[in-house]
């Protein structure tokens, strides 16, 4: 069976869901006396995609973790990248990305597989 990157978007337009996308895009300073970050601004991005679970054959990687899923996201039209660490809220929970893998056609992005977690 071949995988082509057009089938994942085609999954995200019949399958998929409008979620938020949230970045962080100031940082923010380490309080020592409170040992959190003060100051850190985010930024929401309203995006489609598709939630599954892991299942071998995928060419996402082979390494499978506890309580770990996928999120696909197109990359067509999308004004930011998903990086490690950003954040994912719908489908009534709140997921972080732990990974991001590009999916290229003739040197564009087509799309992002994400794996996140709870």
């Amino acid at each position: 069976m071949s995988f082509r990157s057009f089938d994942l978007l085609n999954l995200v337009r019949d399958f998929g869901s409008d979620v938020t996308l949230r970045k962080t895009s100031t940082t923010g300073t380490y309080n020592p006396a409170t040992g959190a970050v003060d100051g850190a601004a985010t930024t929401d991005y309203t995006v489609s995609s598709y939630f599954f679970n892991f299942s071998v054959g995928l060419p996402i990687g082979d390494e499978v973790r506890r309580g770990s899923s996928r999120c696909i996201i197109p990359a067509l039209g999308l004004a930011v990248v998903p990086d490690d660490e950003d954040k994912v809220i719908g489908l009534g929970n709140t997921y972080e990305i732990v990974s991001v893998q590009t999916f290229y056609s003739d040197g564009l992005a087509i799309c992002y597989v994400c794996e996140v977690r709870d």
